[in-house]
Protein backbone atom coordinates (compact mmCIF):
# COMPACT_ATOMS: atom_id res chain seq x y z
CA UNK A 1 0.00 0.00 0.00
CA UNK A 2 1.70 2.97 -0.71
CA UNK A 3 0.49 6.69 0.00
CA UNK A 4 1.68 10.09 -1.13
CA UNK A 5 3.01 11.99 2.14
CA UNK A 6 0.37 11.26 4.64
CA UNK A 7 1.47 12.04 8.28
CA UNK A 8 -0.68 10.16 11.04
CA UNK A 9 -1.25 11.97 13.89
CA UNK A 10 -4.52 9.70 15.77
CA UNK A 11 -4.42 6.24 17.20
CA UNK A 12 -5.97 3.83 14.94
CA UNK A 13 -9.10 3.04 16.11
CA UNK A 14 -9.74 -0.48 17.79
CA UNK A 15 -12.05 -2.68 15.59
CA UNK A 16 -14.57 -4.48 18.53
CA UNK A 17 -15.50 -8.26 18.17
CA UNK A 18 -18.77 -7.34 17.04
CA UNK A 19 -17.76 -5.18 14.71
CA UNK A 20 -15.25 -7.92 12.92
CA UNK A 21 -17.69 -10.76 12.80
CA UNK A 22 -20.05 -8.28 10.85
CA UNK A 23 -17.56 -7.65 8.87
CA UNK A 24 -16.68 -11.37 8.49
CA UNK A 25 -20.19 -11.85 7.20
CA UNK A 26 -19.92 -9.46 4.44
CA UNK A 27 -16.96 -10.95 3.19
CA UNK A 28 -17.84 -14.43 3.18
CA UNK A 29 -20.99 -13.53 0.89
CA UNK A 30 -19.38 -10.95 -1.03
CA UNK A 31 -16.80 -14.01 -1.84
CA UNK A 32 -20.24 -16.38 -2.79
CA UNK A 33 -22.13 -13.62 -4.63
CA UNK A 34 -19.14 -12.96 -7.22
CA UNK A 35 -17.79 -16.48 -7.17
CA UNK A 36 -21.95 -17.61 -7.89
CA UNK A 37 -22.00 -14.57 -10.73
CA UNK A 38 -18.76 -15.87 -12.65
CA UNK A 39 -20.64 -19.49 -12.19
CA UNK A 40 -23.83 -18.40 -13.73
CA UNK A 41 -22.21 -16.59 -16.34
CA UNK A 42 -20.50 -19.61 -17.55
CA UNK A 43 -22.65 -22.52 -16.37
CA UNK A 44 -26.21 -21.55 -16.30
CA UNK A 45 -27.05 -18.75 -18.39
CA UNK A 46 -27.91 -19.86 -21.70
CA UNK A 47 -25.56 -19.88 -23.88
CA UNK A 48 -26.01 -21.46 -27.72
CA UNK A 49 -22.61 -20.50 -29.24
CA UNK A 50 -21.11 -22.08 -26.65
CA UNK A 51 -18.20 -19.23 -26.10
CA UNK A 52 -16.52 -18.67 -22.84
CA UNK A 53 -17.43 -15.92 -21.33
CA UNK A 54 -14.96 -16.26 -18.37
CA UNK A 55 -14.72 -14.03 -15.54
CA UNK A 56 -11.89 -13.43 -13.23
CA UNK A 57 -12.76 -15.44 -10.64
CA UNK A 58 -9.32 -15.55 -8.57
CA UNK A 59 -8.95 -12.16 -9.00
CA UNK A 60 -11.92 -11.32 -7.21
CA UNK A 61 -11.52 -13.78 -4.61
CA UNK A 62 -7.73 -11.79 -3.95
CA UNK A 63 -9.73 -8.73 -3.39
CA UNK A 64 -12.39 -9.97 -1.10
CA UNK A 65 -11.26 -9.23 2.41
CA UNK A 66 -9.66 -5.57 0.87
CA UNK A 67 -13.12 -4.87 -0.63
CA UNK A 68 -14.88 -5.19 2.27
CA UNK A 69 -12.50 -2.97 4.01
CA UNK A 70 -12.36 -0.29 2.08
CA UNK A 71 -16.50 -0.06 1.76
CA UNK A 72 -17.65 -1.07 4.93
CA UNK A 73 -14.86 0.21 7.02
CA UNK A 74 -12.72 2.58 5.31
CA UNK A 75 -14.17 4.58 2.95
CA UNK A 76 -16.36 8.07 3.87
CA UNK A 77 -18.70 9.86 1.65
CA UNK A 78 -17.18 11.49 -0.86
CA UNK A 79 -14.16 9.15 -1.15
CA UNK A 80 -13.51 8.46 -4.91
CA UNK A 81 -12.31 4.43 -5.91
CA UNK A 82 -10.79 3.10 -9.09
CA UNK A 83 -11.31 -0.73 -8.64
CA UNK A 84 -8.88 -3.24 -10.11
CA UNK A 85 -10.21 -4.03 -13.35
CA UNK A 86 -10.33 -8.15 -13.18
CA UNK A 87 -12.29 -8.05 -9.46
CA UNK A 88 -15.63 -6.37 -11.02
CA UNK A 89 -17.80 -9.43 -9.46
CA UNK A 90 -16.39 -8.13 -6.35
CA UNK A 91 -17.05 -4.43 -7.10
CA UNK A 92 -20.35 -5.22 -8.01
CA UNK A 93 -21.17 -7.75 -5.20
CA UNK A 94 -20.27 -5.10 -2.89
CA UNK A 95 -22.53 -2.74 -4.28
CA UNK A 96 -25.47 -5.08 -4.07
CA UNK A 97 -25.18 -5.26 -0.56
CA UNK A 98 -24.91 -1.80 -0.09
CA UNK A 99 -28.12 -1.14 -1.92
CA UNK A 100 -26.64 0.24 -4.90
CA UNK A 101 -27.74 -2.27 -7.27
CA UNK A 102 -30.76 -4.02 -8.59
CA UNK A 103 -30.79 -8.07 -7.46
CA UNK A 104 -31.91 -8.47 -11.38
CA UNK A 105 -28.55 -7.26 -12.65
CA UNK A 106 -26.47 -10.09 -10.52
CA UNK A 107 -27.04 -13.06 -13.58
CA UNK A 108 -26.22 -10.74 -16.07
CA UNK A 109 -22.08 -10.25 -15.69
CA UNK A 110 -20.75 -9.76 -19.21
CA UNK A 111 -24.26 -10.12 -20.92
CA UNK A 112 -25.04 -7.37 -23.39
CA UNK A 113 -26.68 -4.49 -21.03
CA UNK A 114 -25.74 -6.24 -18.13
CA UNK A 115 -22.47 -6.08 -15.76
CA UNK A 116 -19.16 -5.13 -17.42
CA UNK A 117 -16.10 -7.13 -17.67
CA UNK A 118 -14.67 -4.47 -16.25
CA UNK A 119 -16.05 -1.43 -14.26
CA UNK A 120 -17.16 1.35 -16.37
CA UNK A 121 -18.25 4.88 -15.77
CA UNK A 122 -20.58 4.98 -18.91
CA UNK A 123 -22.16 1.10 -19.20
CA UNK A 124 -22.84 -0.33 -15.27
CA UNK A 125 -25.58 0.42 -13.53
CA UNK A 126 -24.29 0.58 -10.12
CA UNK A 127 -22.08 3.79 -9.24
CA UNK A 128 -18.25 3.33 -10.77
CA UNK A 129 -15.97 6.17 -9.84
CA UNK A 130 -13.62 5.45 -12.41
CA UNK A 131 -13.67 3.15 -15.78
CA UNK A 132 -11.04 0.68 -15.33
CA UNK A 133 -10.63 -1.02 -18.43
CA UNK A 134 -7.17 -0.46 -19.77
CA UNK A 135 -4.73 -2.15 -17.10
CA UNK A 136 -2.46 0.73 -15.77
CA UNK A 137 -5.47 3.52 -16.27
CA UNK A 138 -7.23 3.10 -13.06
CA UNK A 139 -4.02 3.29 -11.42
CA UNK A 140 -2.94 6.79 -12.23
CA UNK A 141 -6.65 8.55 -12.82
CA UNK A 142 -7.49 8.66 -9.25
CA UNK A 143 -3.77 10.88 -8.80
CA UNK A 144 -4.72 13.49 -11.53
CA UNK A 145 -8.21 13.36 -10.10
CA UNK A 146 -6.86 14.27 -7.00
CA UNK A 147 -4.33 17.05 -8.24
CA UNK A 148 -7.70 18.48 -10.21
CA UNK A 149 -9.29 18.62 -7.37
CA UNK A 150 -6.61 20.35 -5.39
CA UNK A 151 -6.14 22.99 -8.37
CA UNK A 152 -10.06 23.70 -7.77
CA UNK A 153 -9.73 23.92 -4.12
CA UNK A 154 -6.33 26.31 -4.23
CA UNK A 155 -8.38 28.74 -7.28
CA UNK A 156 -12.00 28.02 -5.81
CA UNK A 157 -12.47 27.38 -2.25
CA UNK A 158 -13.40 24.04 -0.26
CA UNK A 159 -16.79 24.66 -2.04
CA UNK A 160 -15.44 23.79 -5.09
CA UNK A 161 -14.06 20.11 -3.92
CA UNK A 162 -17.06 17.58 -3.99
CA UNK A 163 -14.48 14.50 -3.63
CA UNK A 164 -12.40 13.39 -0.67
CA UNK A 165 -9.85 11.03 -0.71
CA UNK A 166 -8.58 9.28 -4.11
CA UNK A 167 -7.89 5.38 -3.82
CA UNK A 168 -6.74 3.05 -6.36
CA UNK A 169 -6.85 -0.81 -6.14
CA UNK A 170 -4.94 -2.55 -8.49
CA UNK A 171 -2.98 -5.91 -9.33
CA UNK A 172 0.74 -6.05 -8.88
CA UNK A 173 1.22 -7.05 -12.67
CA UNK A 174 -0.65 -3.65 -13.70
CA UNK A 175 2.79 -1.93 -12.20
CA UNK A 176 4.46 -3.65 -15.46
CA UNK A 177 2.79 -0.66 -16.86
CA UNK A 178 5.25 2.56 -17.87
CA UNK A 179 2.39 5.54 -17.46
CA UNK A 180 2.33 3.74 -13.63
CA UNK A 181 6.15 5.02 -12.72
CA UNK A 182 5.52 7.87 -15.11
CA UNK A 183 3.06 9.00 -12.36
CA UNK A 184 4.49 7.71 -9.65
CA UNK A 185 7.47 9.83 -9.88
CA UNK A 186 5.61 12.82 -11.44
CA UNK A 187 6.87 16.14 -9.65
CA UNK A 188 3.46 17.62 -9.43
CA UNK A 189 2.01 14.75 -7.21
CA UNK A 190 4.30 15.33 -4.50
CA UNK A 191 2.53 16.42 -1.62
CA UNK A 192 -0.98 15.92 -2.38
CA UNK A 193 -1.86 13.61 0.72
CA UNK A 194 -5.13 12.65 -0.54
CA UNK A 195 -4.01 10.03 -2.65
CA UNK A 196 -3.60 5.99 -1.51
CA UNK A 197 -2.62 3.21 -3.78
CA UNK A 198 -3.40 -0.76 -3.01
CA UNK A 199 -1.35 -2.91 -4.28
CA UNK A 200 -2.67 -6.59 -4.46
CA UNK A 201 0.42 -8.61 -4.55
CA UNK A 202 -0.76 -12.01 -5.53
CA UNK A 203 2.31 -12.21 -7.63
CA UNK A 204 -0.50 -13.95 -10.41
CA UNK A 205 -0.85 -12.68 -14.07
CA UNK A 206 -2.55 -13.32 -17.43
CA UNK A 207 1.72 -13.25 -18.68
CA UNK A 208 3.50 -14.51 -15.77
CA UNK A 209 4.45 -15.73 -12.29
CA UNK A 210 5.25 -12.30 -10.70
CA UNK A 211 8.87 -13.14 -8.64
CA UNK A 212 8.46 -13.35 -5.21
CA UNK A 213 11.60 -10.49 -5.22
CA UNK A 214 9.71 -8.06 -6.61
CA UNK A 215 8.11 -6.76 -3.20
CA UNK A 216 11.05 -5.24 -1.89
CA UNK A 217 12.26 -3.32 -5.54
CA UNK A 218 7.98 -1.79 -5.50
CA UNK A 219 8.66 -1.06 -2.04
CA UNK A 220 12.31 0.67 -3.14
CA UNK A 221 10.73 2.29 -5.91
CA UNK A 222 7.72 3.85 -4.22
CA UNK A 223 9.88 4.86 -1.55
CA UNK A 224 12.70 6.40 -3.98
CA UNK A 225 9.84 8.89 -5.42
CA UNK A 226 8.85 10.20 -2.29
CA UNK A 227 5.92 7.73 -1.20
CA UNK A 228 5.27 6.18 2.10
CA UNK A 229 4.83 2.79 1.80
CA UNK A 230 2.58 0.77 4.50
CA UNK A 231 2.91 -3.07 3.97
CA UNK A 232 0.54 -5.99 4.69
CA UNK A 233 1.93 -9.06 4.72
CA UNK A 234 1.09 -11.20 7.30
CA UNK A 235 -2.29 -11.27 9.12
CA UNK A 236 -2.21 -10.91 13.26
CA UNK A 237 -2.53 -14.37 13.91
CA UNK A 238 0.98 -15.21 12.01
CA UNK A 239 2.41 -11.63 13.67
CA UNK A 240 1.29 -13.28 16.73
CA UNK A 241 2.89 -15.64 16.41
CA UNK A 242 6.52 -13.87 15.07
CA UNK A 243 6.06 -12.12 17.81
CA UNK A 244 6.09 -15.06 20.46
CA UNK A 245 9.31 -17.11 21.28
CA UNK A 246 10.67 -18.29 18.20
CA UNK A 247 8.64 -16.11 16.05
CA UNK A 248 11.79 -14.83 13.88
CA UNK A 249 12.79 -18.26 12.79
CA UNK A 250 9.06 -18.86 11.63
CA UNK A 251 9.37 -15.03 9.92
CA UNK A 252 12.70 -16.20 8.46
CA UNK A 253 11.06 -19.95 7.45
CA UNK A 254 8.15 -18.27 5.68
CA UNK A 255 10.03 -14.86 3.76
CA UNK A 256 12.94 -17.33 2.19
CA UNK A 257 10.76 -19.92 0.89
CA UNK A 258 10.08 -20.18 -2.94
CA UNK A 259 5.98 -19.15 -3.59
CA UNK A 260 5.70 -22.91 -5.08
CA UNK A 261 6.45 -24.17 -1.46
CA UNK A 262 4.79 -21.60 0.44
CA UNK A 263 1.40 -22.45 -1.74
CA UNK A 264 1.76 -26.49 -1.47
CA UNK A 265 2.20 -26.24 2.59
CA UNK A 266 -1.07 -24.15 2.63
CA UNK A 267 -2.88 -26.59 0.88
CA UNK A 268 -1.81 -29.82 2.97
CA UNK A 269 -4.76 -31.02 5.31
CA UNK A 270 -2.59 -32.81 7.35
CA UNK A 271 -1.52 -30.77 10.18
CA UNK A 272 1.06 -32.74 11.24
CA UNK A 273 2.58 -32.65 8.01
CA UNK A 274 2.16 -29.37 7.54
CA UNK A 275 4.70 -29.07 11.11
CA UNK A 276 6.75 -31.88 9.82
CA UNK A 277 7.56 -30.26 6.17
CA UNK A 278 7.54 -26.73 7.25
CA UNK A 279 10.59 -27.13 10.07
CA UNK A 280 12.39 -29.33 7.60
CA UNK A 281 15.63 -27.41 7.61
CA UNK A 282 18.94 -28.65 8.42
CA UNK A 283 20.14 -26.83 11.04
CA UNK A 284 19.03 -28.30 14.41
CA UNK A 285 18.38 -24.87 16.44
CA UNK A 286 16.91 -23.64 13.76
CA UNK A 287 14.22 -26.19 13.37
CA UNK A 288 13.74 -26.03 16.99
CA UNK A 289 12.81 -22.26 17.44
CA UNK A 290 10.02 -22.71 14.32
CA UNK A 291 8.81 -25.87 16.21
CA UNK A 292 8.90 -23.20 19.27
CA UNK A 293 6.64 -20.53 17.26
CA UNK A 294 4.12 -23.23 16.55
CA UNK A 295 4.03 -24.97 19.59
CA UNK A 296 0.66 -23.73 20.67
CA UNK A 297 -0.71 -24.23 17.60
CA UNK A 298 -2.50 -27.29 17.30
CA UNK A 299 -2.72 -29.51 14.29
CA UNK A 300 -6.10 -28.88 13.01
CA UNK A 301 -5.36 -24.91 13.24
CA UNK A 302 -2.12 -24.98 12.27
CA UNK A 303 -2.82 -24.41 8.17
CA UNK A 304 -4.93 -21.55 8.94
CA UNK A 305 -2.18 -20.21 10.59
CA UNK A 306 0.41 -20.64 7.74
CA UNK A 307 -1.89 -19.02 5.63
CA UNK A 308 -3.02 -16.44 7.43
CA UNK A 309 -1.32 -13.51 5.31
CA UNK A 310 -2.32 -9.60 5.72
CA UNK A 311 -4.05 -9.33 2.26
CA UNK A 312 -6.88 -11.60 3.60
CA UNK A 313 -7.06 -10.25 7.23
CA UNK A 314 -9.40 -7.94 8.21
CA UNK A 315 -8.15 -6.61 11.20
CA UNK A 316 -4.90 -6.38 9.40
CA UNK A 317 -6.03 -4.60 6.67
CA UNK A 318 -8.20 -1.99 9.04
CA UNK A 319 -4.91 -1.30 10.63
CA UNK A 320 -3.33 -0.52 8.23
CA UNK A 321 -6.01 1.56 5.98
Amino acid sequence: MADADVNITHELPAIDAQELEALKAVERRMLWLSTQMIHHANNVRPNPEKTKVGGHQASSASVISIVTALYFNFLRAGDRVSIKPHASPAYHAAQYLLGNLDRDYLPTLRQYKGLQAYPSRTKDPDPVDFSTGSVGLGAVAPVYAALASKYAQLHWGDDAVTSGRFVALMGDAELDEGNVWETVAEEAIRGLGNVIWIVDLNRQSLDRIIPGVRADRLKALFAGAGWRVFEAKYGTLLESAMAGPGGSALRRRIDEMSNEEYQALIRLKDGAELRSRISAVADAKYRSDILRALKSTPDDELRDLIANLGGHDLPKLIEVL
